[in-house]
């Protein structure tokens, strides 16, 4: 008789409700995403009564301030890109815990989302990364989720996510803010195009999955690992 199997310990009731809203995703199978979910939740606990809502717009504000501030003040554009992540991930998280996650908010969440990196890839251009750069690091994040949920692979997380635009972008403002240096920079943009043509590669290569009567597999959903909102 054989060894029983080790099995993983089952989701937590936040991590079940998360899963649900985000295409059956296990958080405790994708690298340093659950950790970052127990942070939003907890912190999230202290902001019952906010319209989550208004921290995804906040986050927007935040992104844009960080571009504005990025070429005179790229030590407060690096704050400004970082408290835009934690919006992301806050507003998410309060749904969940208040359960008013709804399509609105997820509509909201996702083309607040999409300006959020736009922004950061001119927080690169505004602290030293060419122009044409930004503007290509802009259109891949842009078009690897639209291709995702184009191609209806709503569960597909590529190694280009929100998580990367974010560090990628926080790190250019550090970089600038120590040193004027601008070869830093460029390898900030660098490793974004790497990995944006990396993530549509998987995206093309990825196996279209259309569930009947689920609305998550339709045009417009896609999943988001640095978001708790569905």
């Amino acid at each position: 008789m054989g060894e029983p199997r080790s099995r993983r310990p089952p989701l937590t009731s936040p991590a079940r409700r998360w899963s649900a809203l985000h295409h059956g995703i296990d958080p405790a199978r994708v690298p340093l995403l659950l950790p970052w979910l127990r942070a939003m939740w907890f912190v999230a606990r202290f902001l019952r009564g906010v319209p989550p809502t208004a921290i995804t717009m906040l986050g927007v504000v935040l992104a844009a301030d960080a571009v504005f501030l990025a070429k005179d003040h790229p030590s407060f554009a690096l704050v400004a890109v970082l408290a835009a992540a934690l919006c992301d991930g806050l507003d998410g998280a309060v749904a969940v815990d208040a359960g008013t996650a709804s399509r609105t908010g997820a509509i909201a969440d996702a083309v607040a989302d999409r300006l959020a990196d736009v922004a950061f890839a001119a927080v690169l251009w505004r602290v030293g990364a060419p122009l044409w750069m930004a503007l290509s690091c802009a259109a891949l994040a842009v078009g690897v989720d639209a291709a995702r949920r184009l191609r209806r692979v709503p569960a597909l997380i590529t190694v280009g996510e929100r998580p990367s635009w974010t560090i990628c972008a926080a790190l250019g403002a550090l970089c600038a803010a120590v040193s004027d240096a601008r070869s830093p920079v460029l390898v900030c943009g660098g490793v974004w195009l790497a990995l944006g043509v990396v993530a549509l590669v998987q995206v093309a290569r990825a196996r279209s999955v259309t569930v009947p009567g689920d609305p998550s597999t339709a045009p417009g959903h896609g999943p988001d690992p640095g978001s708790t909102r569905p």
